[in-house]
């Protein structure tokens, strides 16, 4: 992989698909597509699709795009990364946590919540952008907290209540999922099902993925 950023990479691979009607993935699919494939290791097209919640025609789609361009190679169990693939993959998992499910029902997004940790983020406002793009991704809301000197604090204007207490139940079960380390962004999602709430997790990090 060149020395452009990881998300650098995935808007580029999302953008350049074959001419023809507009694909029915994303650079949200994209970046599933390659954590998946690099946590599992050789996945065939059907298991791939179950994980991603898309049919298997985009699936293939996809699959086939990210061989012509490299990034996935054909494997006796499916299909697998090639090295630079990898490479792509290890770039992402360095920022982003594998996505968690969450019980964060305290915050009354909806049934099913789901949550990311972003490291060495880009800037974070007012969480509007996360909360809009995991919206536009299908899901019913969002809330993104930033760990600095051993708290969990909303971005200034998103909620009344500022700071999660160390002694919340809700902090306690983030601290258990995730090794939080000063400057960390942790984004939960809420949604009616639980792939939902992983695309839209997925999608409001991309946001802030630098």
């Amino acid at each position: 992989m060149s020395s452009r950023k990881p998300l650098q990479t995935i808007v580029g691979l999302s953008r350049s698909a074959s001419p023809g009607p507009t694909p029915a993935f994303t650079a949200v699919h994209i970046s599933r597509a390659i954590l998946v494939m690099g946590d599992l290791g050789p996945i065939g097209r059907i298991e791939l699709s179950r994980k991603l919640g898309l049919g298997e025609g985009a699936v293939r789609t996809i699959i086939k795009h990210l061989t012509a361009q490299n990034f996935v190679g054909p494997a006796k169990e499916g299909c697998v990364l090639t090295p630079r693939g990898l490479a792509l993959y290890k770039s992402l998992r360095s920022k982003l946590s594998e996505i968690c499910p969450l019980n964060a029902r305290q915050l009354a997004l909806d049934h099913e919540n789901a949550a990311v940790l972003i490291r060495n983020s880009g800037v974070v406002r007012r969480g509007i952008e996360q909360r809009d793009a995991a919206i536009r991704a299908g899901a019913t809301g969002a809330c993104t907290l930033i760990y600095r000197n051993g708290k969990l604090s909303m971005p200034r204007g998103e909620r009344q209540e500022s700071t999660i207490a160390s002694h919340d139940l809700l902090f306690e079960d983030l601290r258990k999922l995730f090794a939080l380390k000063e400057g960390d962004v942790i984004i939960i999602v809420g949604a009616p099902n639980v792939g939902l709430a992983e695309h839209g997790a997925m999608a409001a990090a991309l946001t802030i993925l630098d």
